[in-house]
């Protein structure tokens, strides 16, 4: 399994703090926010770390070669949005993270258990990470299938999420991974992971500066 990060948006929600800076080099705590996202995934048993750039691309990654020389950079001239990015990349089955997120390191052996049950249930061909003790709701599940377009949105997505290889080739090169998602629901293979561990999202300025 591989994993990629998602960093190559523009950042817009974060209004003027983005304005000189990618949003995944914002801090936290004096720690960048793809840090976060890169110490766990670090820490799995994967074979290549992916990290797709586009805005400020250049400052994102003299930090990623600097800090973190092993992971992959995956340029995009043209966005090619969440999942043209992940088309992009993918060789065999793929986690991929948000920089979205505030990672917590606990977090890590949800992940793996989310990667057990995911290799020993072959029917799923996308399982979402989600809490469904969360406010802010922004999903649909019933048992373990998560339905999609929600109706009644009863649980949270983690920012995280495993796909089975060859799952986007008959997808264009550039499009949003909510595509996908809609025709994998209706198939019945797309599914909700429970986590205990919550990431907070810190995708717009509002919520960032809460932190």
């Amino acid at each position: 399994m591989d994993a990629l990060i998602l960093a190559a948006g523009l950042g817009s929600r974060m209004e003027d703090l983005t304005n000189d800076i990618p949003k995944p080099l914002l801090k936290i705590n004096n720690k960048t926010l793809i840090s976060y996202a890169l110490d766990i995934a670090t820490k799995l048993p994967l074979s290549n770390i992916y990290v797709n750039t586009h805005y400020q691309a250049d400052k994102l990654s003299q930090y990623l070669i600097k800090e973190y020389p092993h992971i992959i950079i995956s340029h995009e001239n043209l966005i090619l949005g969440t999942g043209g990015g992940i088309k992009k990349v993918q060789k065999q089955d793929l986690l991929v993270m948000n920089t979205d997120n505030l990672w917590q390191l606990s977090f890590i052996s949800e992940i793996e258990k989310a990667i057990a049950h995911f290799s020993q249930n072959q029917h799923i061909e996308n399982l979402l990470l989600v809490n469904s003790d969360s406010s802010n709701n922004d999903l649909e599940i019933s048992g373990e299938n998560i339905i999609f377009p929600s109706q009644k949105n009863n649980t949270k997505f983690q920012g995280c999420h495993l796909l089975r290889n060859k799952s986007l080739n008959e997808y264009p090169n550039i499009f949003d991974i909510p595509l996908y998602w809609k025709d994998c629901a209706m198939k019945q293979r797309l599914f909700g992971f429970q986590t205990s561990t919550k990431n907070p999202h810190l995708g717009t300025k509002e919520l960032y500066l809460q932190y």
